[in-house]
C-alpha cells in the first residue's frame, strides 16, 4: 500500500474541515466494498446533519448526540489512539491505556463534531477509488467546499476487524491525522511527562464544553 510522505501542515481551516469527515466514516462487512461503506456513511450522517428535528443552535448537543450514536461505534477508537502515541503505547499500564483512549474519543468528538456541523451545507463528495491490500484498504474522496476554491483529496485508512471495516487514520492532501497527533502527544510526553498529556487533553476537553465549535490546535 502507498506510503505517504508528511507534507507541512495545512492550514488549520482546511485541515480542520478536512479532518471532520473522519466522523463521517462508519461500518462495513468483509463482504461489501470500503468504498461503498465509506459513501453510504457519508450519506447517513449528512442525513442526521439535515434532520429539521435537529437544527438550530439549541438542538446542537442533540444533533451532535445523534451523530456520535451513527458513527461512533465505528471507529476503531483503540487503534487509532494507540497509533497516535506510538512508541509511548508500550509504556503504559492497561488502565492508562483505557484512561488515554477514552480522553481520546471525547476529544475526537467534540473538536470534529462541531466543525463538521458547521460546514456540513454546501458540501460536495466524490468517491475516487479505493485500494485492498487483504485487511487494510484505503478510500480516496474529494471535497468540494463553499470555503475553498479548489477541492481537496481526503483519503480514508479503514482495516477489517471481526468481518467490519473500521476507520483508524484519515489523510487530508497526504498528512496524516495519526502523524499528526502522534508529533503533538510526542513533544508533550517527552518534555514533560504522559501525566501532563492527560492534564492537556482534560483542558481542552473543558474548553471545548464551553465552545463547541473550536478545534485543537495543528500544533
Amino acid at each position: 500500500m502507498k506510503q505517504y510522505r508528511r507534507k507541512n501542515d495545512l492550514r488549520p481551516g482546511l485541515w480542520g474541515l478536512g479532518v471532520a469527515f473522519l466522523m463521517l466514516t462508519g461500518q462495513g462487512v468483509a463482504t461489501e466494498s470500503p468504498l461503498v461503506t465509506v459513501r453510504s456513511a457519508i450519506e447517513q450522517a449528512m442525513a442526521v446533519l439535515a434532520d429539521p428535528a435537529y437544527q438550530g443552535a439549541e438542538q446542537f448537543q442533540a444533533r451532535m448526540r445523534k451523530l456520535e450514536a451513527v458513527v461512533l461505534p465505528h471507529l476503531d477508537t483503540r487503534e487509532f489512539g494507540r497509533r497516535c502515541l506510538g512508541v509511548h503505547w508500550q509504556q503504559l499500564t492497561e488502565a492508562q491505556r483505557q484512561e488515554f483512549i477514552e480522553l481520546f474519543k471525547q476529544l475526537i468528538e467534540k473538536s470534529y463534531g462541531g466543525m463538521l456541523d458547521r460546514y456540513a451545507n454546501g458540501i460536495r463528495v466524490t468517491y475516487e477509488r479505493e485500494r485492498i491490500e487483504e485487511n487494510f484498504a484505503e478510500v480516496d474522496t474529494r471535497i468540494f467546499s463553499q470555503v475553498r476554491e479548489q477541492p481537496f483529496l481526503v483519503t480514508y485508512r479503514l482495516h477489517q476487524v471481526a468481518g467490519r471495516w473500521l476507520l483508524y487514520d484519515v489523510v487530508v492532501e497526504n498528512v496524516s491525522m495519526v502523524s499528526n497527533y502522534r508529533n503533538q502527544f510526542h513533544r508533550i510526553i517527552s518534555r514533560s511527562s504522559y501525566d501532563e498529556l492527560v492534564a492537556a487533553m482534560k483542558r481542552k476537553l473543558a474548553q471545548l464544553d464551553t465552545a463547541p465549535q473550536q478545534t485543537m490546535p495543528a500544533s
